[in-house]
């Protein structure tokens, strides 16, 4: 057996000897015994991986316990983005839930709104409706309305301000008796 041999040896047995306090300190770290056992079990494979980087005479708990704390640093980061990553996927799933809600609402709402507007248009009296349409429809000027049905300029301003706030108060009446 050589002498690398004999201090993996040495290094390994002694570290082994530290283990229940190595557990205990990765313990009072994470707070989750079954974590610091995977914490401690990790740290293992590393000193037996780097045991010809220990310094004889100095203390192999020390050592341990440092290689310790990195494997649980390391858990810690590695839990965290998890983590992150769910709570990105779950904030992403209720902003899409959301949005899909309100988006049928609004086309409810929409549709209650068309509704309403058609039964307060055809509540109009004739003369009124081929105003609206040549004014929303036609979108044409006040003059060429007033041309058009044979009116003057200012009875056709006075029938539309009167139409539109005759249309809305229905709509607004119908919209608050279907919510």
């Amino acid at each position: 057996m050589d002498e690398s041999e004999q201090k993996r040896d040495r290094v390994l047995k002694e570290a082994f000897e530290c283990r229940v306090q190595l557990q205990a300190y990765a313990c009072a770290l994470i707070g989750n015994y079954a974590a610091a056992e995977d914490a401690v079990q990790e740290a293992m494979l590393v000193v037996v991986k780097k045991f010809d980087q220990f310094q004889e005479g100095t203390s192999i708990l020390a050592w341990c316990r440092s290689i310790v704390r990195l494997e649980v640093l390391r858990m810690k980061q590695q839990r965290q983005k998890e983590r992150s990553l769910v709570d990105r996927l779950l904030d992403d799933a209720i902003d899409s839930a959301f949005d899909e809600f309100q988006s049928q609402q609004r086309h409810g709402e929409e549709e209650s709104f068309r509704q309403a507007l058609t039964n307060c248009l055809d509540r109009v009296p004739g003369r009124g409706q081929g105003v609206l349409k040549a004014r929303f429809v036609d979108e044409l000027s006040y003059q060429q309305i007033a041309e058009r049905v044979g009116m003057s300029l200012e009875a056709v301003r006075k029938s539309l301000f009167r139409l539109k706030k005759q249309v809305r108060g229905c709509v607004e009446t119908c919209l608050r008796g279907t919510q």
